[in-house]
């Protein structure tokens, strides 16, 4: 079995794929801005931590020395909202802290790496901050060397993620959900436990390399995906309450100018208008062998309730 450097590994993504590397017989150190954080899904398993930051390359040599292969899951606190104050951008992150990473692994003799990118970055609509850093970043991974994947991950839902789970206990005692503008925009989502197993077959299965899209097979409106998960144990239809996009970038335009911006303008962009539907590309099944499972589903398996 190989020994895998997971960045990012306290995050949403991170941890769950730690968990089953360990779970697969892997050993797994975690590079973390905190020397000895707690994070209670990998409480009790045998996960080396190692104290590092993307964005400080002397930081990561300690962290890649003695890895066979690198799980890049990393992004800035409060993402998508950047806080240029404090360097939590896009750039700094995503591309920059991953060329870094490339560095570290080509220097370190890493043989594979596998990047957690994002499905947005193929669709046609006008640039944006975390597209152009995600794209750096990807471009980075693959002419560093190292056999490499992409993976192009859709929006992920848990019952331990930051959002949908508080989405879920809020619609319990209101019945309305707030939709963030029209809510037209299209997505897949994908349960976490199927991004960790896709990380793990992209680590365990060198021969494949290039960009795989981690999608769920049904494709909703991000409105369809918001009602579903307000609808998760909610005895009466939840009604959709629309947030206008002008309001949205007000309060985006005023966040940004607070010292921890709450919202931003490029936060509404990439929330409310772009694309990330899966109609091309090399999905699990072709790549991994396993097809991801369907919404209803998967908010039965992270919610405890059928959706309705």
């Amino acid at each position: 079995m190989s020994k895998i450097l997971i960045t990012g590994g306290t995050g949403l993504i991170g941890r769950h794929a730690a968990k089953l590397l360990c779970e697969r017989g892997h050993a797994v150190r975690i590079l973390s801005r905190r020397s000895a954080p707690d994070v209670p899904l990998l409480r009790g398993l045998p996960i080396e931590y190692v104290q590092g930051d993307v964005r400080e390359p002397a930081s990561l040599r300690p962290a890649f020395n003695g890895c066979d292969a690198a799980v890049l899951s990393h992004q800035f606190q409060n993402f998508p909202v950047e806080n240029p104050k404090r360097n939590e951008t896009f750039d700094a992150v995503d591309r920059a802290g991953t060329e870094h990473c490339v560095a570290a692994a080509q220097s370190a003799g890493l043989q594979r790496l596998v990047y957690i990118s994002g499905i947005a970055l193929s669709n046609p609509n006008p640039p944006h901050p975390g597209i152009r850093a995600k794209l750096a970043a990807e471009r980075a991974v693959f002419v560093g060397g190292i056999s490499a994947v992409a993976l192009r991950v859709n929006v992920v839902y848990a019952a331990d993620d930051k959002y949908f789970p508080r989405l879920a206990r809020a619609a319990r005692w209101s019945p309305f959900v707030p939709i963030p503008g029209s809510g037209a925009s299209r997505c897949a989502p994908v349960h976490v436990d199927d991004v960790a197993h896709a990380i793990a077959h992209a680590v365990e299965h060198t021969a494949i390399h290039g960009v795989i899209n981690v999608c769920g097979p049904d494709e909703v409106t991000w409105k369809e995906l918001i009602l579903a998960v307000a609808q998760t144990g909610a005895a009466r239809r939840r009604i959709p309450l629309h947030i206008p996009a002008a309001l949205l970038f007000l309060a985006g335009w005023i966040g940004e100018r607070l010292p921890t911006p709450p919202l931003s303008r490029d936060a509404v962009v990439f929330a409310t208008q772009f694309d990330q539907s899966c109609r091309s590309g090399t999905g699990c099944v072709e790549a991994f062998g396993f097809r991801p499972v369907g919404l209803r589903e998967g908010l039965r398996k992270a919610f405890g309730a059928d959706c309705r």
